[in-house]
């Protein structure tokens, strides 16, 4: 009985890693659609960074490119190349989010051209988002942080502030 476990668990992760192989390729194969579309930095950098997709290098120099005129499709294919290397569906969910697709509305015809590749892609977002919900390199991070600032005060004799 316990291989039977086993079993499902070794298809399952081979068909996740299937559907994961499929969402790459067909990304790398969007890129360039998706750059024409997002014609604004805003909220698409945002969104990117907030969430640990790019660093606040990577966004700050994709702002400051984002001004020079005709320079917005190279910045955002950079940017996309850049988040290639870390490739995860919950890039795809927060691309295809409502407050991005709201921004972007061509990013639909983008997304239906995922549902044609991977038909049942919301379960794969939604699953692969609850698993990812808090990402360990971001939560590792603020954790530190908090550390970081809790010392500080306990070692400076001052009260932590009240909760407003």
């Amino acid at each position: 009985m316990a291989s039977g476990g086993s079993d499902l668990s070794t298809r399952m992760s081979v068909e996740n890693k299937h559907i994961y192989d499929i969402a790459l390729c067909h990304f790398k194969t969007q890129k360039v659609k998706i750059s024409n579309i997002i014609k604004v930095s805003f909220p698409f950098l945002e969104l990117l960074r907030d969430y640990g997709f790019i660093s606040n290098e990577i966004y700050e120099k994709s702002k400051e490119s984002f001004k020079t005129p005709g320079s917005e499709q190279k910045t955002i294919i950079d940017v996309l190349n850049e988040v290639e290397k870390t490739f995860n569906l919950s890039l795809l969910e927060a691309l295809f989010s409502e407050d991005i697709m709201d921004t972007y509305p061509g990013l639909n015809d983008i997304y239906k051209t995922f549902k044609k590749v991977i038909p049942n892609i919301e379960q794969f977002l939604k699953s692969d988002g609850e698993e990812n919900e808090e990402r360990p390199d971001i939560q590792q991070s603020l954790e530190q942080e908090v550390d970081s600032e809790d010392s500080r005060e306990s070692s400076d004799g001052d009260e932590p502030p009240e909760a407003l």
